[in-house]
């Protein structure tokens, strides 16, 4: 089966793999799961909105826990009754990584309509008939490999409507997104490996500007 999706359509054991997050976060991993500057993370450990201490050394360390009690605070405020979310597909060919992404994403209760697959060409297949806003595929093959998945991701793309966001998740540094054009896909090229602490971080950015102006 290609596709893991995170409703209640389709059951995982209840044994799924546990998230593996540090208790503490350094400020800027606590900055970049609530997508809000150091700064502002700043203010909020001292006006003791989120809990943590310092090292000997001056470093903050902020309580997970605490930072989660804070974003899900936000995302009530966030959510806009009857307005729909984004729907987002993450693709990972690592068969054990992808089951981690899923179990983690159950724990975080996100109320995204995200689907996961262990393939590019699963994903595409999938994106005939149900269109995501949003993309996000980790890429470990050779960069000449990357680079005609990127052709084949910008081409799918533009035969649509909709204009769709993709964010590529590469160790290779000479991958590069092709000029952007108004009213088509958005292609982002990130470098490093796609781990939970990010995805969640880009996750509860997409919830962050689903906040009416």
């Amino acid at each position: 089966m290609n596709a893991l999706t995170a409703d209640h359509r389709v059951l995982q054991p209840e044994s799924a793999i546990e998230p593996q997050l540090s208790p503490f976060l350094s400020t800027a991993e606590a900055a970049k799961m609530l997508g809000l500057s150091t700064t502002m993370v700043q203010s909020l450990m001292d006006s003791h909105v989120l809990k943590g201490w310092k090292t000997r050394g001056g470093h903050r360390r902020i309580a997970l826990h605490s930072v989660l009690d804070y974003q899900q605070g936000t995302q009530q405020e966030h959510l806009v009754p009857g307005r729909r979310l984004p729907k987002v597909m993450v693709v990972s060919d690592d068969q054990e990584k992808l089951q981690g992404l899923l179990g983690d994403f159950r724990h975080w209760a996100l109320p995204l309509p995200t689907s996961f697959f262990d393939s590019v060409t699963a994903a595409l297949l999938e994106m005939t008939s149900n269109r995501p806003d949003m993309l996000v595929v980790e890429l470990t093959m050779p960069l000449a490999q990357q680079e005609k998945i990127l052709d084949a991701l910008q081409n799918f793309s533009s035969r649509g409507m909709t204009p769709m966001s993709i964010v590529l998740v590469t160790r290779e540094t000479g991958l590069h997104p092709p000029e952007q054009r108004p009213g088509k896909c958005a292609i982002q090229v990130v470098v490093g490996p796609l781990v939970s602490l990010w995805l969640h971080g880009f996750l509860t950015g997409v919830m962050t500007r689903c906040k009416p102006v």
